[in-house]
């Protein structure tokens, strides 16, 4: 499966990037109170424009603090990724299990990562820059998560083509052809308004996408 075939390859990265320094003890709890106003810090005023001093503000902890858990923004900003992927995927894995047939769990996955995504930094006005910054600051977690959401999107369309629910034949692709497709998709209907994309709208527009991709390998008697 393509999805296990990248998942050690993300344990082995989250292990490296998110090691705090070593040098002191740290407390429970006020590494992620740190990342969760570094993010608030990042969407408001962008990744160029944010510090550590304003990191270090937002958070309510001294500089030296900070460092104590990040040794720059960069390792900052690549902590903030790999949360947002853990979370990501475990609302992920959620959608699959709980989904009733392959449509609910077809757009459960996309309301899980790229839906919850939206709805954390549609409506930055940083959005590029932040999209710049996480594919040049976390070029290497960028690629392993494209590849594992990928990966688990194509699992999905190929345990229901062989188990009958849907039939790939039809549309003469592959489980990872079609959900190349699918995705694309679904990054396209965040640009559909000139004044951004709501996360209810585009909640909507996900949705759509899993239906019409359904309809397309839906069996017929």
């Amino acid at each position: 499966q393509l999805w296990l075939e990248v998942n050690p390859q993300l344990t082995a990265l989250g292990a490296m990037s998110l090691s705090d320094p070593q040098t002191a003890p740290t407390l429970p709890g006020k590494r992620e109170a740190i990342l969760a106003a570094a993010t608030g810090h990042f969407t408001r005023f962008g990744y160029r424009r944010t510090s550590m001093d304003d990191i270090a503000r937002a958070a309510g902890v001294a500089k030296g603090t900070l460092y104590l858990y990040f040794d720059s923004k960069a390792a900052v900003f690549r902590a903030m990724q790999m949360a947002n992927f853990e979370e990501a995927q475990a609302r992920c894995q959620q959608a699959v299990d709980q989904g009733a047939n392959f449509l609910e769990r077809l757009n459960g996955l996309l309301q899980a990562n790229y839906g919850w995504m939206h709805a954390q930094f549609g409506g930055s006005e940083f959005l590029a820059e932040l999209g710049d910054a996480r594919s040049t600051v976390g070029a290497d977690i960028a690629e392993l998560s494209d590849k594992a959401y990928l990966g688990r999107i194509a699992d999905l369309i190929t345990a229901a083509d062989r188990s009958g629910d849907i039939s790939l034949a039809r549309t003469g692709l592959t489980g990872a052809g079609l959900a190349t497709t699918i995705l694309a998709a679904a990054r396209g209907a965040k640009s559909g308004s000139a004044g951004g994309v709501t996360p209810d709208d585009y909640a909507a527009s996900l949705r759509q996408i899993a239906v019409v991709a359904f309809a397309a390998v839906e069996p017929r008697a």
